[in-house]
């Protein structure tokens, strides 16, 4: 038996070792169902989003940094709408987000800021920009994203498992700084506490209601730009109501894939990921391995599940 309440995080992975390309649609929406009726505990998709997601306008937070190369897939986003639309939500009340309106259509995403279909825009969109207020945490202090503060009621976490030159890892607490005015400023050293603050920002913290990591292709190195020399496939997705949880797995998947290609660890890069345990030091999820429940399923081609391992 474990405590009801450590932390979960959910891994559900594809079956087929060899599977090495972009996921379609299809694909991620199986994954994406059953990991959502794992972490809740229901035993239907719509039971699982009416526990995880409280009606409203619901964000869809991207990292469209590396452009087609390496970002949130556009399939990844439709697989969770067309999932969220059938459990009853509008398509108007979808808004697939990032930081500029460049970096989202050289992702692949189709800009749409109207009253009629799902919506999709940057920060940088007329009308749209930032807080008007600053947002205090710690040693942070900035302005965030109107989509954030006034456009959605709930938000989830769409970051790319990779590697990152200084934050040592890239996922979801470090996909907020696309959410901020100043990122440019809580880089140096390593990210940390910044990442951990950054997401402890009132409208970060109290709007993100999921992270779900899309860890089907690793950049293990070199990153938070493409580099084809350092990628490798997990075939996976991370799940978490838990920010930090969901990245100390996503962590743990990261350093394995280095391990396999002779790379040093994160720490011996002198990149040691200490941004984790300062988030979980004010509160914003658990970041010790131990005290985080971690379910990993491996899904055949006809959907089926069974119990399988993280590494």
């Amino acid at each position: 038996m474990y405590n009801i309440d450590m932390s979960r995080v959910i891994v559900v992975k594809w079956a087929d070792r060899n599977h090495r390309r972009d996921f379609t649609t299809e694909e991620y929406k199986t994954l994406i169902d059953y990991g959502l009726r794992k972490l809740a505990g229901s035993d239907s998709v719509s039971g699982a989003v009416s526990k995880c997601l409280p009606v409203g306008v619901i964000g869809f937070k991207t990292n469209c940094l590396a452009r087609k190369f390496n970002s949130t897939p556009v399939a990844l986003c439709d697989a969770l709408a067309e999932t969220l639309g059938k459990c009853g939500f509008e398509e108007n009340d979808i808004i697939i987000w990032d930081r500029s309106n460049d970096e989202l259509e050289k992702a692949g995403f189709k800009l749409n800021a109207s009253s009629f279909g799902r919506r999709c825009f940057g920060t940088n969109s007329n009308g749209v920009g930032y807080s008007r207020d600053f947002y205090s945490s710690g040693k942070v202090n900035s302005l965030v994203s109107r989509i954030l503060t006034d456009l959605v009621n709930h938000n989830i976490n769409l970051p790319i498992l990779k590697d990152h030159s200084i934050a040592g890892l890239s996922g979801g607490l470090k996909n907020m700084y696309g959410a901020i005015n100043n990122p440019n400023k809580y880089h140096i050293p390593n990210c940390d506490p910044y990442a951990a603050h950054i997401s402890n920002l009132k409208p970060i913290k109290s709007k993100n209601r999921l992270t779900i990591i899309d860890a089907v292709r690793i950049q293990y190195h070199f990153g938070p730009g493409f580099d084809n020399r350092y990628l490798d496939y997990y075939n996976g997705l991370i799940l978490s109501d838990d920010p930090v949880a969901a990245d100390r797995v996503a962590l743990e998947i990261l350093e394995y894939f280095r391990r396999l290609h002779n790379l040093p660890s994160l720490e011996q890069d002198n990149r040691p990921v200490k941004y984790l345990d300062s988030a979980s030091a004010i509160g914003l999820g658990e970041s010790r391995l131990e005290n985080i429940i971690i379910d990993t399923a491996v899904i055949d081609s006809d959907g089926r599940a069974s119990t399988g391992e993280l590494l």
